[in-house]
């Protein structure tokens, strides 16, 4: 038996943004048409590493069929060694044979910055000229790429608690986007103006108020997957238009829906999923004045659409290693 191994180097290459972003509508349009099956992801604490390993499974007929193992042990970054790690093994539909293994944090920091591009192409205004990104780790870089593989912005400032890392932020990712990057001392100077806000943060508190973003404004926001964690006000949910990847994962884990379900600002039948908006059965933005809202939290078959988009180029274009046994 042949196993293709792609490295992050070797998915970079097979995979450019632009790409993966399609990849993400696909997932989300499959989601919504209920063409996969994907249960809701399996996690175990890891004491006394205070470490936590998702199990997450899902199989697209006709695209795929994978597997993602991926932990997060926060006091890894102590060690010098990376704080998520993991492995996506992608099996064959129709034998259950292991096909290939790929890098599953590359993977989902990827695949999860496509999400909020698909978010920005679907909902965003097309005539964007000013963005913001809330946050400087791996997941606010691939929002980054993301945004601007969609969308041509004269700035994107960002924000990050620590200024040290948004200047380093800056520094990491200015030559790869066709856009000045800007820092922003204050998430207000970030968000006040901004055509579109991607927030990727570790945030358990609002990172701004709801008022703040602008009328016509868009919000994608990837962070915070936990019920008691919330980058964004939940009031947001009262004025603007909310839009998920997933009813049910979102009731489970998003925080800040889970708030403003409590609080009386919406109530999920108003929702509208991001896959519906993807294959055109429901509306995005309707007005230039909408307030637009993504909330993600991932789901299991955006990595079967992007590992098969990935391992279809990587093995055209002779990328990756190939093991026997």
């Amino acid at each position: 038996m042949d196993l293709l191994m792609l490295s992050s180097d070797d998915l970079r290459a097979a995979l450019p943004m632009a790409e993966a972003v399609e990849a993400s509508k696909a997932a989300f349009a499959a989601q919504a048409e209920g063409r996969c099956v994907s249960p809701l992801r399996l996690g175990l604490t890891v004491e006394p590493a205070q470490g936590m390993t998702l199990v997450m499974p899902a199989h697209l007929p006709g695209t795929g069929l994978a597997t993602k193992i991926v932990s997060a042990f926060p006091d890894n970054a102590s060690k010098g060694i990376p704080t998520v790690t993991g492995l996506v093994v992608v099996l064959d539909e129709d034998t259950g044979q292991p096909m290939a293994v790929l890098d599953g944090a590359f993977l989902t920091a990827w695949r999860t910055g496509a999400a909020g591009g698909a978010s920005v192409d679907l909902l965003a205004r097309e005539d964007a000229v000013t963005g913001a990104v809330l946050g400087s780790g791996v997941q606010a870089g691939t929002q980054l790429l993301a945004l601007c593989a969609v969308r041509r912005l004269e700035r994107v400032r960002v924000w990050s608690r620590n200024p040290d890392h948004a200047a380093a932020f800056t520094k990491r990712w200015a030559p790869e986007v066709d856009t000045n990057l800007e820092v922003a001392e204050r998430v207000e100077e970030a968000v006040g103006d901004a055509d579109i806000v991607l927030a990727a943060t570790s945030a358990s508190e609002p990172l701004f108020d709801a008022a703040l973003l602008a009328e016509g404004a868009h919000l994608g926001s990837a962070g915070s997957h936990q019920p008691h964690m919330m980058e964004v006000d939940p009031a947001l949910a009262a004025c603007a238009r909310v839009f998920v990847d997933d009813r049910e994962a979102v009731l489970a884990e998003a925080g800040e829906l889970i708030a403003a379900i409590e609080r009386g600002h919406t109530v999920a039948d108003d929702w509208t999923l991001l896959g519906d908006v993807a294959r055109g059965v429901a509306a995005g933005r309707e007005v230039p004045t909408d307030r637009t809202w993504f909330k993600s939290v991932g789901l299991a078959v955006q990595d079967v659409t992007a590992a098969s988009a990935a391992i279809t180029a990587a093995r055209q274009a002779g990328l990756g290693q190939v093991v026997r046994f």
